[in-house]
């Protein structure tokens, strides 16, 4: 009789660990502490939440790609036969990479940066969304850096329909 065995799954190079968001966060307030703006320390931990969630959804580590993201506008459908796609749509956060960054940082804060948080919050506020070039205008106007309950609420306020 074979056994039948189990493909294990391989866990990415590049996945951030919690104790390595963790590290990150400590890092931002240790760079303020010297007067680093926080325009500047968040950076960091705003790429490993970005990387943490693309791997937890299911993507890759490499950058965002419009070939790759499976939620498409209404009008953006109509570019996906398009070759330059940089000319016609964008990739989207549904919630902005900094304010989740900040989401992070606020758990981390009170000691509640853990796997089963940070997965939550990837959950419910992690979304990539390829829209046009003129949604991303609209966007930018209205909700480029408010904080809303949900992606799909912020995107509704943009008057972006999938």
């Amino acid at each position: 009789m074979v056994k039948a065995v189990q493909k294990e799954k391989t866990m990415s190079k590049n996945q951030p660990t919690i104790k390595q968001l963790c590290m990150a966060c400590r890092h931002i307030d240790e760079m303020i502490a010297e007067g680093v703006t926080m325009n500047h320390a968040i950076r960091l931990l705003e790429l490993f939440t970005d990387v943490y969630a693309k791997l937890f959804t299911g993507g890759s580590a490499s950058p965002h790609s419009a070939k790759q993201v499976k939620l498409w506008s209404l009008a953006a459908k109509k570019f996906k036969s398009k070759v330059s796609f940089g000319k016609y749509v964008r990739v989207e956060h549904g919630t902005p990479r900094r304010a989740f960054a900040h989401m992070v940082l606020k758990l981390y804060r009170k000691q509640k940066l853990n796997k089963r948080e940070m997965d939550k919050l990837v959950k419910k506020y992690w979304k990539l969304a390829v829209i046009t070039i003129e949604e991303d205008r609209r966007l930018g106007k209205i909700a480029r850096s408010k904080m809303y309950k949900t992606p799909e609420q912020r995107w509704r306020a943009a008057g972006i329909h999938f």
